[in-house]
């Protein structure tokens, strides 16, 4: 009987052992906005021959509370004439997290954004930039 509770707690330790923690406290702190759909900020998230709109800054930061908070610097130029105008937004919310994926919810925008988190990356999605289309968010801490 002693040998079988041996070898079911080695077991369990090997099973175990390689858990990284992945709750709220894991996860916390501030990450900046590194890439949008790939490419490095400011990038272009959208543009046709009358609009250019690009995120040029971003940070998100995530509280062990399950709360969030962050900004988007954006700007949108028009090309027909030039005329350049720029905007923060400030985003926050409470978010969810389940292993190493994570969503974000922003009521007051009525914003989503669904994605990963681990290793000191936050990689997200969000159709909230352009309707119908995912754009790729990568932040790091």
């Amino acid at each position: 009987m002693r040998r079988y509770l041996l070898a079911g707690l080695a077991m369990l330790l090997v099973a175990c052992g390689g858990d990284k923690a992945t709750g709220p406290g894991a996860v916390s702190g501030n990450y900046s906005l590194r890439t949008v759909n790939g490419n490095n900020v400011p990038a272009v998230f959208f543009q046709d021959t009358q609009e250019k709109d690009e995120i040029v800054s971003g940070n998100i930061n995530i509280v062990a509370d399950n709360t969030w908070n962050g900004t988007f610097a954006l700007r949108g130029t028009d090309l027909t004439s030039s005329n350049v105008i720029n905007v923060n937004v400030p985003i926050g919310g409470t978010y969810s997290l389940s292993g190493g994926t994570i969503t974000l919810t922003d009521a007051r925008n009525q914003l989503t954004l669904t994605g990963t988190v681990g290793s000191g990356t936050l990689t997200l999605g969000s159709d909230a930039f352009v309707l119908g289309e995912t754009t790729a968010l990568v932040f790091r801490k």
